[in-house]
């Protein structure tokens, strides 16, 4: 009997990727020098939304795979173990 969930999880859950990052990393990202990415969040010009942390700003991970045209698609665990067992080379289905 195959096993059947209906749970999903992010695809950047399933790396463990932050949901926040920081200027350098989102800077980096969009290909930005670290001076014209503080320029822009100060003009509200820069490509995704930002929020502003003390002194720090930080951006949320999918505000920024949208700005990069990345879809942050949702996973389901059949899919996820299914990809694992081929992957280690397994074929076999749920028994």
């Amino acid at each position: 009997m195959k096993r059947h969930r209906d749970e999903s999880v992010a695809f950047s859950a399933v790396f463990g990727l932050p949901a926040e990052v920081g200027m350098r990393m989102a800077a980096d990202a969009l290909s930005l020098g670290l001076s014209t990415a503080y320029t822009r969040a100060r003009s509200g010009e820069f490509p995704c939304p930002l929020r502003k942390v003390g002194c720090r700003y930080v951006v949320r991970l999918t505000d920024l795979m949208r700005a990069l045209g990345i879809q942050d698609v949702r996973v389901h665990y059949d899919d996820f173990e299914a990809g694992a067992r081929i992957a280690s080379g397994r074929s076999d289905t749920w028994h």
